[in-house]
């Protein structure tokens, strides 16, 4: 309820808001990232899947509490600091943001 709340606050001001996926998964059964796929999918909406970008990284972009995503530089150049969630998370937020900026343009 209160993320379709969020959405129709955000389009009320005529902005575009991008739903994401968060990276782990502590309730166990992927809810929270199903509902938020829902919500995107039912207001047509922009959808970050933050937690597919995360799945090839070790331990899945998870640190040992299995809540906190793996730190690392923000040097997108160096494919060592891209074995982390912080610099992926950082990139594929811009490669989302860039993406949905090149569709509305083209509308």
């Amino acid at each position: 309820g209160y993320l379709r709340k969020m959405v129709e606050t955000v389009l009320s001001y005529g902005a575009v808001p991008i739903l994401t996926t968060k990276a782990d998964n502590l309730e166990g059964d992927h809810t929270i990232n199903r509902s938020i796929a829902r919500v995107a999918y039912e207001y047509e909406l922009p959808l970050w899947n933050f937690w597919r970008a995360v799945q090839p990284l070790p331990h899945h972009g998870i640190e040992s509490d299995g809540f906190h995503i793996t730190h690392g530089l923000n040097d997108f150049s160096d494919p060592l600091n891209l074995r982390n969630a912080w610099p992926t998370r950082n990139l594929t937020a811009l490669q989302t943001i860039a993406s949905v900026y090149q569709a509305l343009q083209a509308e």
